[in-house]
């Protein structure tokens, strides 16, 4: 079982590194490219334990850095909010919502701390003033919802339209928390910097992550078809809901 583990790590491993290379949109305010790595992390969530999974996004970050236009931006610790994406998956597909709630909440909560981030954004738009995280509180409350208490049941279950849902509750919920992630990573590594980028990154972002998760519906449910027989005696036999 182990060994089966850990080749299943290195070949999701490997398949991160390629959708990390693949540019989605452009960072505000520093060089680079977000990418089409949190499409595929409900893959690696749903299929890999948080500390696989947390295992198979180092290394593919890692190894994405290394093409042309896509080295690390965060003094390597660029893998963080890939890690958290799949940690929450992962957890949420294993019955332990309460668990992934409080990552959530601990994450939202570093941001609205931290001196050098934006509570409200709007003001300097013409609009008034609307809360940075709106669409990260929305993921939140799906995420506590009935509507995201039976995933595995989802995700098992044989319907199409089962799976899609399942696949869409992880990627909307796994996206937010790493963006709100790299949102805390942006404020403590730039400073006073990131201040001047947070209205930009307020109108981009709802449409950054609606791409994420169409993303992840398109790929998800093709892959974990394809991995199936592993799905289900590696993944989702070890809590219940």
């Amino acid at each position: 079982m182990e060994t089966r583990k850990i080749a299943l790590t290195s070949s999701l491993a490997a398949l991160y590194t390629v959708f990390r290379a693949i540019p989605v949109s452009k960072l505000i305010g520093i060089p680079g490219f977000i990418t089409a790595g949190g499409m595929i992390a409900p893959v690696l969530g749903i299929l890999l334990e948080p500390s696989y999974g947390v295992f198979a996004v180092f290394v593919g970050t890692t190894l994405a850095s290394f093409i042309p236009g896509n080295g690390l931006r965060f003094f390597g610790l660029d893998f963080l909010p890939g890690a958290t994406n799949v940690v929450l998956v992962s957890l949420v597909a294993r019955g332990r919502r309460k668990e992934a709630l409080l990552i959530f909440l601990v994450m939202i909560a570093l941001f609205l701390i931290n001196p050098f981030t934006e509570i409200f954004v709007g003001a300097n738009l013409g609009s008034p003033p609307v809360p940075y995280l709106w669409l990260h509180l929305v993921a939140l409350g799906f995420l506590a919802s009935p509507l995201a208490r039976d995933v595995r049941g989802r995700l098992t279950s044989g319907s199409s339209r089962q799976v899609l849902f399942g696949v869409f509750t992880l990627a909307l919920t796994g996206t937010m928390v790493e963006h709100v992630t790299g949102g805390v990573l942006y404020a403590i590594i730039f400073g006073k910097g990131a201040l001047v980028a947070w209205p930009a990154i307020f109108v981009i972002y709802p449409i950054e992550r609606a791409v994420m998760i169409i993303g992840s519906l398109l790929a998800c449910p093709l892959v974990l078809l394809s991995l199936r027989p592993l799905r289900d005696r590696l993944a989702l036999h070890e809590a219940p809901i």
